[in-house]
């Protein structure tokens, strides 16, 4: 078993692919914590607070503005991290090195179980360093740009692990649409369409229902924790908390890997259907 751990390690560390996403998500994530948040929100934020309270900073704004930005620097952290997951078993597919993976194991269980460690494993590194790296530059950001923030209310542990659950959420998720479809570019459009695409369609009829999707779900472990429940029950989507939405996600996704797993076993590996 270890065997295959490390050979799925192995794997995931001789592709180009995973050092063009890690590389382009530390560039996007450094832009968005260095210019977009440390310059150009921080700067806003400054200007609106001085026009509404005519210089000191008053209220809940101005402390909780780090805190503030765990949605958009959690979905960028969670989106590359499932888009590495996802190659890491699409690869074998396209390339048909699946057969190889199977034949060197003496049970397909073992061989999804390696995959799924692998993938945990690398996602749980990448997001913990990608959020402490996005931190650091948010705080260079406002360094540079000489606006000055109170002292902030914001636990990093909570926010590194809301961000660390998202991540592996999405992960799995494409983990998981990888086993399932069994082709790199059906897993990559199933990834991309349904959290945004296809859920957005689906709220327009379930409205505040909507939340119990999985997708939807999972955003609400990185909501902004100013929102309070009799705030955000106005919103179209409805509302849950970060720990009920955790364990909807859950649910979702124990049952989806709990029908890929039987597949996996059942399926030619050869045969793409």
């Amino acid at each position: 078993m270890l065997s295959s751990i490390k050979a799925e390690f192995k794997k995931l560390f001789t592709i180009r692919s995973t050092y063009l996403f890690v590389l382009l998500a530390l560039i996007i994530v450094g832009i968005f914590g260095f210019y977009g948040e440390g310059f150009k929100d921080s700067a806003s934020l400054v200007q609106t607070l001085h026009q509404k309270h005519g210089g000191p900073f008053i209220g809940f704004a101005g402390s909780s503005f780090v805190a503030g930005t765990i949605e958009q620097m959690g979905h960028f952290i969670a989106l590359f991290g499932g888009i590495i997951a996802l190659l890491l078993i699409t690869h074998e597919y396209r390339y048909n090195t699946i057969t190889y993976t199977l034949t060197a194991s003496n049970s397909r269980t073992k061989s999804l179980v390696a995959k799924l460690s692998a993938g945990f494993g690398f996602v749980t590194i990448y997001s913990i360093l990608l959020t402490f790296y996005g931190l650091g530059m948010i705080f260079l950001g406002l360094h540079f740009s000489h606006n000055v923030l109170p002292h902030q209310h914001i636990s990093y542990l909570t926010y590194a692990g809301k961000i660390l659950y998202h991540s592996e959420g999405y992960a799995l998720a494409a983990l998981l649409f990888g086993t399932l479809i069994r082709n790199q570019v059906g897993a990559f459009a199933a990834l991309l369409i349904i959290p945004s695409a296809v859920e957005g369609l689906l709220s327009l009829i379930l409205r505040h229902d909507s939340v119990y999707l999985p997708f939807t779900a999972l955003a609400q472990v990185i909501q902004v924790g100013s929102r309070t429940p009799p705030t955000v029950n106005e919103a179209p989507t409805g509302y849950l908390s970060p720990a009920k939405g955790a364990l909807t996600f859950l649910i979702y996704i124990v049952i989806g890997w709990i029908v890929a797993w039987y597949l996996f076993l059942r399926r030619d590996a050869t045969k793409l259907d």
